[in-house]
């Protein structure tokens, strides 16, 4: 599926220089249920994008899973609306920059057509995205097996079982004809993170005393996204707490046997606040 290149290309401001040092590793903490459905919506789709090369029936069973969980999260009545409304206030901030010679006027347009369309498209529907998906049989009777441990095998669900036996050339058909249910979300969601990640971000520079961090946040912004960046290696992981007023920011020693512990040394990071 082709996506949408943004208008202006641009690397975080203030960032620049840590980025020629080293990779960052960018931990992202939304601030509204939309911009965390996106998030979800984003990783399910990185599953199956890996998953579409494992054509064996193990991966096509687990696409399957992938597919019921974009299902299931997708299940929201206000989910369209919501969509719709944010699609159509970005297209409008986008369109002030119009007039601005950095900003090539082809890429904005387009830009501007597909998040119009998209946002029409959502509004016009009356059904749930992927209606057609919860009307297959095969599907809807997954939903419980495949949430059981070990489910899905021959003693329960022996269609399902069949099905995985079929050529992979038939099952990679019709998962892409499933998939293909979500292409308008997944569109949808790539550009309102795209936008959110590169057109309107701000980065800079912080210092977490022994592990910590705090800052009160201005109420009246309308922060959707924030971003934690640390240089590739760094012997740290956070952990970020957010409210419309405040945000903290306590930084860990990894440790996946025991509870994880607070940094007691400063630590240099970079933070990028991103505005609808």
């Amino acid at each position: 599926m082709e996506q949408s290149e943004l208008a202006l290309e641009r690397p975080i401001a203030g960032t620049e220089s840590l980025m020629n040092v080293s990779d960052l590793i960018t931990y992202e903490q939304p601030l509204n249920e939309l911009t965390r459905v996106c998030l979800r919506i984003e990783q399910l789709f990185l599953e199956s994008d890996h998953l579409m090369e494992d054509s064996s029936p193990l991966g096509t069973r687990q696409m399957v899973i992938v597919i019921l969980h974009l299902l299931q999260i997708l299940e929201r009545t206000d989910l369209k609306a919501k969509l719709a409304k944010e699609l159509s206030l970005q297209a409008q901030s986008l369109a002030r920059l119009e007039q601005s010679e950095e900003v090539d006027p082809i890429k904005l347009q387009r830009l501007l057509d597909q998040l119009s369309s998209l946002s029409q498209n959502f509004i016009a529907s009356n059904c749930k995205i992927a209606q057609n998906l919860r009307e297959i049989e095969l599907l809807n009777s997954l939903k419980l097996h495949l949430a059981t441990p070990g489910g899905g095998g021959s003693f329960d669900t022996p269609l399902f079982y069949y099905w995985l036996q079929e050529p992979a050339s038939k099952r990679q058909a019709t998962i892409q004809s499933w998939l293909a249910e979500f292409d308008s979300i997944r569109l949808a969601s790539h550009l309102l993170l795209k936008l959110l990640r590169k057109e309107i971000t701000r980065g800079h520079p912080k210092n977490a005393i022994r592990g910590f961090y705090q800052e009160l946040l201005d109420a009246q912004s309308s922060l959707r996204l924030i971003r934690v960046m640390l240089p590739a290696g760094t012997q740290a992981f956070p952990e970020i707490s957010l409210s419309r007023h405040f945000m903290s920011i306590r930084f860990l020693l990894p440790d996946i046997k025991m509870r994880a512990t607070q940094l007691q040394h400063d630590l240099s990071f970079w933070l990028a606040y991103c505005n609808g």
